[in-house]
């Protein structure tokens, strides 16, 4: 019988054991490589790609384009991100407080494509935790070197809205908010006017908005490649410099609707109203619930105010109330009923000072 050396065998142990560690290396390494890597456009976005989108969320975002935005709160940040939506469809999603929220929107190829050189669309919303809102957004797939940069120096969120009046909004900024950052393209002109909006307060909390155009400070923004900035300051010390909304509020409605149906508010038969002051394509009032709507112009006759159901074959009529709205009243109305038979009434009427507070 032969036997193995000492210096044979201290070869042969030093061979299998590194064959043994470089099988586990290469193993090892094997397992390292299959763990996807992190997305270099979306790995830091909150909770990409479902964002804040929920089932239960009380916000409907329609998107009114022919390609897939994506949707942003405030400013088009990785933290901020809420959700994509796909084209000429929509999202619900649930956002963290009960309060006004600018939207952002964003194409996405051509984020993808330019980063944050993507024309956005801004416009405003409010968040509730009990009632439904929508809003539509409509993102363009251009983009732009240029940066308008927009200091918002007033308690007031402002707008910054195309001058033609036709409805067009450059940008959003909040009360305070610093450095908004908007792209735009070289050598177009972007001729604007600010729109604010003044926060009405309930026990605290913001409620609504009232608002105003201020054309002392219309302006053209304009950029190129000599001058690829353009910075567009909101108010300041001089407070002369801004003509925010006044202490005179329109007219204001609350309407309790205790129906046994879901139903949407007008004044006459087209003007539906809209709750909180916020921009959207529909509101309706569930059964049960009471809802502030502001805005209403001086002179409305209160028994022009009706509601409508899909149960129904017409409006039921706020009855025997030929009342001129005024300036800084608040309206009480109550709807109730159940079956066919409807009726609506004045129940009482409240200075704006002591409804506001």
């Amino acid at each position: 019988m032969k036997y193995l050396s000492l210096n044979k065998f201290s070869k042969l142990l030093f061979l299998v054991l590194t064959a043994t560690v470089l099988f586990a290396s290469c193993s090892l390494l094997g397992e390292t490589n299959t763990e996807p890597e992190p997305d270099p456009i979306y790995g830091e976005f909150h909770n990409y790609p479902a964002g804040r989108e929920n089932a239960n969320g009380n916000l409907t975002i329609k998107n009114a384009a022919g390609s897939p935005v994506l949707l942003f709160i405030d400013s088009v940040s990785p933290a901020n991100y809420i959700g994509t939506a796909g084209s000429n469809s929509s999202i619900d999603v649930k956002l963290p407080e009960e309060k006004f929220y600018t939207i952002v929107a964003v194409d996405k190829d051509t984020y993808e494509e330019r980063k944050n050189q993507a024309s956005q669309f801004s416009n405003l919303t409010y968040y509730s935790n009990s009632q439904s809102f929508s809003i539509t957004v409509n993102a363009s797939n251009i983009f732009g070197e240029g940066k308008w940069i927009i200091n918002n120096n007033t308690d007031y969120w402002v707008s910054l809205e195309k001058s033609d009046r036709s409805g067009v909004i450059f940008a959003v900024a909040a009360p305070n908010a610093k450095r908004v950052t908007v792209p735009i393209r070289f050598n177009e002109g972007y001729d604007f006017i600010p729109h604010f909006y003044k926060e009405i307060k309930q026990q605290g909390k913001v409620i609504a908005l009232v608002e105003s155009d201020d054309i002392r400070q219309a302006d053209t923004v304009w950029t190129d490649e000599n001058h690829p900035i353009f910075n567009t300051d909101i108010g300041g010390p001089d407070d002369d410099a801004i003509e925010p909304p006044g202490e005179d509020t329109k007219p204001a409605v609350v309407v309790t609707n205790s129906s046994d149906k879901t139903v949407r508010v007008y004044t006459g038969t087209h003007n539906q109203l809209l709750a909180k002051g916020a921009p959207g394509a529909d509101f309706a009032l569930p059964s049960g619930m009471s809802q502030l709507f502001t805005g209403l112009d001086t002179g409305t006759m209160v028994n022009t105010i009706n509601f409508g159901a899909p149960a129904w074959e017409g409006r039921v009529f706020v009855s025997g109330q030929d009342i001129a709205m005024e300036i800084n009243k608040v309206y009480f109305i109550k709807l109730e009923g159940s079956g066919n038979n409807y009726s609506a009434t004045l129940t009482d009427t409240k200075d704006a000072e002591e409804y506001f507070q």
